[in-house]
């Protein structure tokens, strides 16, 4: 016999089994670079929604302070540090350096300003630069008065541009807004990490504001906060994975230049995993980058395909041995193969072990026959004993929830035809206790006819219920209020967005409201913290159970709650909702022994009526809101028009009922 065709067999089974270990070595490397890049995404979308999270605290902050001004009138530096006190920045406005006062000064005003802060003791008050100019803007006051925070008073922001055009920007949308990455301006040398501003207009008390031109007139000074982006990220709440570098940079384009925070600035290795979000905060955009470090890929990243390889090329030489072997003598041949037949086997329980050890189950689908094989795993998954499931393709499939089924059974056709190598497809199956759980199945076709033909479908089942529950979870705390369940503002815009959409197809009609408790602060800071939670939670309550199933109640902050109607037959249906929602409310409430009492005021905006734009309606409600506390509370406000519903309001010495 020719040598060459000799050895062509042993050659061919080489190939074969080296092939063959070459894709089960791929799967694997492909399997854990997966799993590492879903651990990686799942800690950035954690820390993007935890920043998201705390800089919504800071611009309600903002509002708070705004909410303050608009309903105080003159406020003065007693009151101001009173209710910046109240505010106990602590771990939940972590990172703010203080909040400060900013007044709109012409040159004119400006002596009769200076007199007036050397009365109230501030004898070395100046304005910093000094000059002549049309225009100041000085900081009058600051809380906390202390450390840095002294450096500040004077000074006239209006001088730096880059402040200049965040104060413009926030007068022109009446909306807070923030800087971009800014030095040290007045201690260049303390060595500290850049900061940001955050800033808010104020607006003349009984103003309106609902055009660009009303606010512009109206304007009478800010209110700002320094922010430090290093204090901030520090305090967020929840656990960070320290093994991933994060950097937050202002702007769409990362740079040094443009860098606000390095959890860990002087790594400069290049990273396995690299994701970036990009985030709106404050009218800038900001950009999150995230990347690996080493030991995140070796806590995190456990693959065997250097065993696979090492076993696979064992296993690829034992068999180009035995195929010389068998191409010499036969009887040795058959000894050999009874051999590798057990190694085989042994081989086999041992990657058995290895799937079941890790808590995925194995199936293993005959395409000829239909029949199927479940590994004891598989079933335990599910709570199934082994003879509790027949061994037939259709058992299986009955128990994938309807939702799911056509897009499992179309991922294991496309495989099955040929379209792709492998398959995976996560659905939710029905348990033994009727309970559905999420599983994450794959598989490929491991044996083909010479035409082509599948016979033979190999695969494992994986239980990912409990990465489905914490998903669902994370996303319910970024759109929902923490202590009401309520929807938030970003949750709330959102539906109105819609609700605005069908209505202008529909020509339809909605309707907005802005809720604010009346008598909430007394209550809160006569009893407590403690007792105006469970305050605010059942007033959350009352107002929900006043609504449709179609219609929402969100929270916005503090006392502040918004109700929107997305489907209205007339202006009368929401004055009616209102007027529902206002006599809920001003039933006494039961809380920790005591009879509560409080009122609402309700304003309400229309759709198409007072506007056609969800910041239009926004602006309208708001107003209508603050005109009906300004008559007295109590009472429902029609944007536009005369009160929907007033009421003789208790005296305000009365709102709390005690046994």
């Amino acid at each position: 016999m020719n040598p060459a065709r000799r050895h062509l067999p042993v050659v061919l089974v080489l190939l074969i089994a080296l092939g063959s270990t070459w894709l089960a070595w791929r799967h694997e490397q492909e399997v854990s670079e997966r799993w590492l890049r879903a651990r990686f995404d799942d800690s950035l979308r954690d820390t993007t929604a935890r920043i998201v999270q705390r800089m919504s605290a800071y611009e309600q902050m903002l509002r708070g302070v705004q909410g303050f001004y608009a309903g105080s009138g003159e406020v003065t530096r007693q009151g101001f540090t009173a209710y910046v006190n109240t505010l106990q920045l602590g771990a939940d406005f972590a990172g703010i350096q203080g909040v400060g006062q900013i007044t709109l000064t012409p040159a004119a005003e400006l002596p009769p300003l200076l007199k007036q802060l050397h009365r109230q003791g501030l004898a070395d008050y100046s304005i910093t630069p000094p000059g002549e100019r049309a225009l100041y803007t000085p900081i009058i006051q600051v809380e906390p008065f202390s450390g840095r925070n002294r450096m500040t008073l004077g000074f006239d922001p209006y001088t730096v541009p880059e402040l200049r055009a965040v104060m413009e920007a926030a007068r022109d949308s009446g909306m807070p807004r923030i800087t971009g990455k800014l030095p040290q301006l007045l201690d260049p040398a303390n060595g500290r990490a850049p900061s940001v501003i955050l800033c808010a207009p104020l607006f003349r008390q009984g103003s309106s504001i609902r055009t660009l031109a009303e606010r512009r007139a109206s304007l009478i000074g800010w209110i700002y906060a320094p922010v430090h982006l290093d204090e901030m990220m520090a305090s967020l709440y929840g656990d960070t994975d320290s093994d991933i570098l994060i950097h937050v940079h202002d702007g769409v384009e990362p740079s040094a230049d443009n860098l606000l925070f390095s959890s860990h600035p002087a790594e400069t290795k290049p990273p396995r995993l690299y994701a970036a979000e990009y985030l709106e905060i404050g009218g800038r955009n900001w950009v999150i980058e995230a990347s690996t470090l080493p030991g995140f890929v070796t806590r995190v990243g456990h693959s065997d395909a250097t065993t696979i390889a090492i076993s696979g090329l064992c296993l690829s030489l034992l068999l180009a041995v035995l195929a010389r072997i068998l191409a010499t003598a036969r009887q040795l041949a058959l000894r050999l193969a009874q051999q590798m037949t057990e190694d085989l086997r042994s081989s086999e329980e041992r990657w058995k072990f290895a799937l079941e050890g890790a808590g995925d189950g194995v199936w293993d689908r005959d395409l000829v026959g239909d029949a199927a094989f479940y590994s004891r795993r598989c079933l335990e998954i599910f709570g199934y004993e082994p003879d509790e499931i027949a061994p037939h393709r259709q058992e299986w499939v009955e128990r994938i929830h309807p939702d799911d089924r056509a897009a499992a059974l179309a991922a294991t056709a496309a495989c099955i035809k040929g379209h792709q190598e492998s398959f995976s497809s996560e659905y939710r199956l029905r348990c033994k206790d009727g309970r559905w759980k999420w599983v994450l199945a794959r598989g490929r076709v491991m044996r083909r006819s010479a035409d082509g033909k599948a016979l033979r479908l190999l695969g494992t089942i994986s239980d990912i219920d409990a990465r489905k529950a914490s998903e669902e979870q994370i996303r319910h705390m970024a759109q929902h209020d923490s202590l009401t369940g309520l929807p938030n503002r970003a949750l709330f815009a959102d539906r109105l967005q819609q609700a605005l959409s069908l209505v202008h197809r529909d020509h339809a009609h909605l309707a907005l409201f802005f809720v604010d408790l009346d008598e909430f602060k007394a209550i809160n800071d006569h009893f407590g913290h403690a007792t105006g939670d469970l305050l605010l939670q059942e007033a959350a309550r009352r107002m929900h159970e006043c609504i449709r199933a179609s219609d929402t109640v969100g929270r916005i902050g503090g006392d502040e709650f918004v109700v929107l109607l997305p489907s209205l037959s007339s202006v009368e249906d929401a004055r009616h909702v209102a007027e529902k929602i206002r006599q809920a409310l001003a039933t006494p409430f039961a809380i920790g022994g005591h009879a509560l009492r409080i009122s609402a005021s309700i304003g309400i905006a229309c759709y198409p009526e007072h506007g056609d734009s969800e910041s239009r309606l926004w602006s309208i409600a708001d107003a209508a809101m603050y005109a009906a506390k300004a008559r007295g509370g109590n009472r429902v406000e029609l944007a536009g028009g005369s009160p929907a519903h007033a009421v003789l309001t208790p005296p305000t010495d009365l709102p709390i009922i005690t046994p």
